[in-house]
């Protein structure tokens, strides 16, 4: 990154004499210390080195060498060969963006972090590595000061604070259906299998015995109750959701075969189960960070 030095120059002002006698000649020539001002230079500061900036908040090239230097410790004492992660640099600094982003959307939600939050997590830290000594290692070894930890504490609070906030706004209940699915390889068999259901063939004994996803296939390919934005399947999800009770979808493709999927009951209002309940929780935060990242004005230095 080049930096750029202003050249600061002094400027001394030149009296000019037009004398009309030799007294006044000798006035103007002869001045008090006072009455010769010179200009005081100004002194403007080296901007500093920045890796990124996010809708004008700067991301300095320094933290980001040490969130570098964070990230490829920890993945050594995970074993991981670093040169099998690819441009993990550019990884490391797109979360350093996305952080700072989701800061300032919780700053603009009216979100805070009290001292005493940001102290009681230090304190556990300290807790946890046995005391002053551990704690002064760990902050070492892991290339923090104490105010860079505590400013990296504060900020990920705001975030999970944030994060909280969109989470909640997630209703309890949501429409759900309840629906299962055979799982085959190539169309021609889904599509035998449908006329076999359609002739009055149990969809469970099918799925048991033909059905290609095994976690489903002994239960009779039973997916349970879910509603949409759950099953990682969009296509099994869609299709089911469009499906009356009881009624079999000619066969889907997607990404791992071909799918017959047979809704069973629909339940417009159905409290969510606690998985279900956490993926759209997720996906919610998910979404609204996205959102954010949408609208910031990020600049990349390096």
């Amino acid at each position: 990154m080049r930096l750029q030095k202003t050249l600061l120059s002094t400027l001394l002002g030149i009296a000019l004499l037009a004398a009309c006698s030799w007294s006044d000649l000798q006035s103007a020539i002869a001045p008090s210390p006072t009455d010769t001002p010179t200009a005081t230079p100004t002194v403007t500061p080296t901007p500093i080195p920045l890796a990124a900036r996010v809708n004008g908040e700067g991301i300095p090239l320094a933290e980001f060498e040490r969130e570098i230097a964070r990230f490829e410790l920890a993945q050594s004492r995970l074993g991981k060969d670093l040169t099998a992660l690819g441009d993990y640099r550019r990884f490391v600094l797109q979360s350093m963006i996305e952080e700072r982003v989701a800061a300032q959307a919780a700053t603009a939600m009216g979100r805070t972090i009290l001292d005493e939050q940001v102290d009681a997590v230090i304190a556990d830290s300290r807790q946890a590595r046995g005391g002053d000594a551990g704690f002064e290692a760990w902050l070492n070894e892991n290339f923090f000061t104490l105010d860079e930890f505590r400013e990296a504490v504060r900020r990920q609070l705001l975030v999970q604070s944030a994060a909280d906030a969109v989470a909640a706004q997630v209703s309890l209940t949501a429409e759900q259906v309840h629906a299962r699915h055979i799982l085959v390889g190539n169309l021609e068999l889904a599509n035998a299998l449908r006329e076999q259901i359609l002739a009055g063939k149990i969809f469970g004994e099918l799925a048991l015995t033909f059905s290609q996803d095994f976690s489903t296939s002994a239960s009779g390919g039973d997916l349970g109750w879910f509603p949409r934005g759950v099953l990682t399947v969009t296509e099994v999800e869609e299709a089911a959701f469009s499906l009356s009770e009881g009624e079999t979808s000619p066969a889907v493709q997607s990404r791992l075969g071909y799918h017959l999927i047979q809704t069973l009951e629909r339940d417009a209002a159905r409290p969510l189960s606690a998985s279900s309940l956490e993926t759209l929780r997720r996906r919610a935060v998910e979404a609204w960070l996205a959102q954010q990242m949408q609208t910031a004005q990020v600049e990349i230095f390096i």
